[in-house]
């Protein structure tokens, strides 16, 4: 696939402070994309792909936990939208979003939210692959060719397979916003 390139990262401590956990996660993507390390990690796998149109970049970061599809800007490769994609382990109760807007930590999918199909426990790499829209302001993540998730300029939150209802995280699947974005 022209344009798409597989890299890994190490992870490293911020500050959190004063910051929105959304908001800091986000950040700490944009400074992986730049400066991507190619230093292998166990479990984690980091996927990024730019469109040539629009120069907008996906990425799909699984932290070993949570895994998320992330749209950037063209012009800065900041984040602007995103969706899960899966979990690699079972939902929790309850999220504590208090602990992860101190923390910073990717949130994770709760039994509330999470669909039948949310938990992927041993995903690899070389399962997924980008489709972008052909303006290259939406794509999608695919595994094994089967979409999860997509992100959309268009759209104010994503939309996921690993979600059965709205959340902070994605909207359910959406078929139809799917087709007419992508055309299958």
């Amino acid at each position: 696939m022209a344009g798409f390139q597989v890299s890994t990262y190490g992870r490293f401590w911020v500050s959190t402070e004063g910051w929105n956990a959304r908001g800091l996660h986000r950040i700490l993507i944009a400074v992986v994309l730049a400066a991507s390390s190619g230093t292998a990690v166990a479990q984690d796998i980091f996927l990024q792909s730019r469109h040539p149109a629009s120069k907008r970049m996906a990425v799909l970061d699984d932290d070993g936990r949570t895994a998320f599809l992330y749209l950037t800007q063209a012009a800065n490769r900041k984040p602007v939208k995103d969706a899960v994609v899966y979990s690699r382990v079972p939902p929790v109760d309850a999220v504590d979003w208090a602990r992860i807007k101190q923390t910073g930590e990717t949130p994770q999918l709760s039994k509330a939210v999470a669909s039948s199909s949310a938990v992927i426990a041993v995903p690899k790499t070389t399962e997924f692959t980008f489709r972008w829209s052909a303006d290259g302001h939406s794509v999608a993540v695919l595994r094994n060719g089967v979409p999860l998730a997509f992100v959309s300029m268009q759209e104010r939150f994503g939309f996921s397979k690993a979600v059965a209802i709205a959340s902070p995280l994605a909207n359910p699947w959406d078929q139809a916003r799917y087709v007419a974005l992508f055309g299958k």
